[in-house]
């Protein structure tokens, strides 16, 4: 059935009357969701003149965002104006709306209470159109064990959605971890995704992994708009179990050390690699503190490469430490705590010791020549006495400048002629990577004009990084030495 332009006419001009009665109006995009979802109040007035309260919170939650609206209408050859207020927040909790006060055109209009409603999230289940659930591989660990994670979003075959996003996964009192995905599979008329994640409980106690949300965007069949629909997974609960005081570390591991030489010169460094292997959370094994009495020991930041084996996290931990001598020491044993899981006690492994050798430079005595057959006799100076006359006093002035003018001109020569390089600047410029100008520069580590450049050679060496090393300044800084 067709409308005439008559009829179109006065619906508009019902509708205009309707938006002039309803001076002030306030409404909410939602009046039920679940808890923390996005929530908008909007205020509507209309009129010339018009007021909106100063609003920062609504029912004690804080604003979150605002937006606003104008449009201009004439009736009768007069312009009313229609303008909107849009508030955003975030409830936690059931709430009662106030009334507000505006002023249209002088006067005080109050709007109507409203009641939200923040209802209990309602997992997906079994035959609904979309399923999202949550397993875990144990539902009792301890702090810091890993335990698998695995989402799964299921989809009827023939439903199509366009979009699935799947909200941040970060639970409380967790460390997360994301792992590879397998592809779709179809199984019992759904679509199938699983989506897997390590997490490690950092807090002792019972611990609950709340519901996860997808959001599922798909096609309305009659209105053919697009429309998203949040599916909650399940909720979890997990027991952790607390490790014996002063242990952060469990799981299995193993131990070792070795060095690149156990003889040295002095102020040569002697460089200790040690390897920490195993399953559990490697992560969080501190770097170790060599302390040694006379010697100068420098450790490098650790670094620690992961995987995941037959289902089971673990990793290596590697660290570089490199000890300057003048003198024989020992390099200690090195312990190692953690909780063993299997044996549910705490266990110690260590290193060996290593004793290393430091030769001393020989000191090289003077050598004094005597021979007894010969007998020196020291005669008393032969005195002798001359007349000064005036050509001997030109002949001695005429040396004394000579010699003079010859000093000048070789004290002069000398402060133009640049020093020879000392024999580190030479080893400096001979160096050809960075691994040999690092054991150059380390028994100088103490320097603190060289500490910031040691530290940039070593994470070029063990971290991989390009950072570029100016050898030329490097020179000229022990030209000042």
């Amino acid at each position: 059935m067709k409308i005439s332009i008559l009829g179109k006419i006065l619906i508009l001009g019902v509708f205009l009357l309707g938006v002039l009665e309803a001076k002030v109006t306030a409404s909410l995009d939602k009046i039920a969701v679940y808890k923390g979802d996005r929530v908008t109040l909007i205020l509507k007035a209309t009129g010339e003149d018009i007021n909106f309260p100063d609003i920062t919170n609504i029912a004690g939650f804080r604003i979150e965002g605002t937006s606003s609206a104008r449009q201009m209408y004439i009736v009768n050859s007069q312009v009313t104006k229609s303008e909107t207020l849009k508030y955003s927040f975030h409830p936690t909790k059931s709430i009662t709306i106030p009334s507000y006060s505006v002023e249209v055109n002088g006067k005080i209009e109050n709007t109507t209470p409203l009641t939200l409603k923040v209802v209990k999230p309602q997992a997906s289940k079994i035959g609904d159109d979309f399923i999202f659930s949550l397993k875990l591989s144990k539902y009792e660990a301890y702090a810091g064990e890993a335990v698998t994670a695995r989402f799964k979003f299921s989809y009827k075959v023939g439903t199509n959605p366009l979009d699935v996003n799947l909200e941040k996964f970060a639970p409380k009192h967790f460390w997360i971890k994301e792992l590879s995905n397998p592809k779709p599979k179809e199984e019992n008329g759904y679509i199938a995704q699983t989506i897997n994640y390590l997490i490690f409980p950092q807090m002792a106690g019972e611990q609950i992994v709340e519901n996860q949300i997808v959001n599922v965007a798909t096609r309305d069949r009659r209105t053919n708009f697009i429309r998203w629909e949040k599916i909650l997974s399940n909720q979890v609960k997990i027991k952790v179990l607390p490790l014996p005081q002063n242990i952060e570390v469990q799981g299995e591991y193993s131990i070792k050390t070795s060095i690149d030489k156990s003889e040295l010169k002095v102020n040569e460094p002697v460089n200790l690699t040690l390897t920490i292997k195993g399953f559990g959370n490697i992560d969080d094994i501190e770097p170790f503190k060599l302390v040694l009495d006379d010697e100068v020991v420098y450790a490098s930041k650790p670094e620690i490469k992961n995987f995941i084996k037959n289902g089971k996290y673990g990793g290596e931990f590697t660290q570089k430490i490199s000890i300057i001598a003048d003198k024989d020491f020992t390099i200690p044993s090195i312990s190692f705590k953690y909780f063993d899981i299997k044996t549910k006690k705490i266990k110690e492994i260590k290193t060996k010791p290593y004793t290393i050798k430091v030769k001393s430079k020989k000191k090289i005595a003077p050598q004094i020549q005597t021979n007894s057959a010969v007998k020196t006799i020291q005669l008393p100076p032969k005195i002798i006495i001359q007349k000064e006359n005036s050509e001997i006093k030109f002949i001695y002035a005429l040396i004394g400048f000579t010699i003079g003018a010859f000093l000048v001109y070789i004290l002069t020569k000398k402060s133009v002629i640049r020093k020879d390089d000392t024999p580190i600047q030479k080893k400096i410029k001979k160096a050809k990577d960075d691994k040999t100008l690092y054991t150059i520069l380390l028994p100088h580590c103490q320097d603190k004009n060289l500490k910031d450049i040691i530290k940039d050679i070593e994470e070029n060496i063990y971290n991989n990084k390009e950072n570029k090393i100016d050898k030329k300044a490097i020179i000229e800084l022990f030209e000042e030495l």
